[in-house]
């Protein structure tokens, strides 16, 4: 799976702060952990191009520290925020996280969807990825293809690939009947609506 799955080595995390949507954030990042030393573009840019519902609630799957769902917490308190991912250290730096930046949210480990169907959360209005490259086809396949099951009508599923979005741009037409795609430094940033 690649090394953002591994926990790295020990000693004190880096400090990464970034402006986002005119927000000041501040994240400590454990060294080992992917984009420890700065925010990654595809994230910067999933950032900048995500639309954030007025309520409800949203996830951000694969969460990492936790800049996207912390951003949204930020932009709206209202939103019911929920994050998950399968790395033990990402889940530790995304509760820590939330605490830098005085935002609430649900933070659980696990792989994708797991967690939340065992407590049987679903009803999402947004959902949001930046599936690293080193999860692989099979693990976006999964996000995209649960996503449809997981959200409300009207909802949205909105990532962000680095490489392979012709194909996921692809599976979430097919997913969802519609799929809206706009290509940016190097990367695809897509969104579909559960009709």
């Amino acid at each position: 799976m690649g090394h953002y799955y591994k926990s790295g080595p020990g000693g004190r995390p880096n400090v990464v702060g970034a402006v986002l949507k005119g927000i000041p954030l501040i994240f400590e990042v454990p060294k080992g952990l992917f984009s420890s030393d700065r925010l990654d573009k595809g994230t910067e840019l999933l950032a900048e191009f995500m639309e954030i519902p007025r309520e409800g609630k949203v996830l951000d799957i694969g969460c990492g520290y936790g800049v996207l769902g912390i951003l949204m917490a930020k932009l709206n308190p209202n939103l019911d925020v929920y994050m998950v991912d399968i790395n033990s250290k990402a889940v530790e730096a995304c509760r820590r996280n939330a605490e830098l930046n005085n935002v609430k949210l649900h933070v659980f480990h696990g792989n994708l969807y797991e967690p939340l169907d065992k407590m049987n959360i679903k009803g999402f209005v947004t959902i949001v990825s930046n599936p690293p490259l080193a999860a692989g086809k099979e693990v976006v396949k999964e996000i995209i293809i649960g996503a449809r099951d997981r959200l409300v009508k009207g909802g949205s599923l909105q990532i962000v690939m680095a490489a392979g979005g012709k194909w996921a741009g692809e599976l979430m037409k097919q997913t969802f009947g519609n799929a809206e795609r706009k290509r940016k430094k190097g990367y695809t940033l897509l969104r579909s609506y559960k009709l």
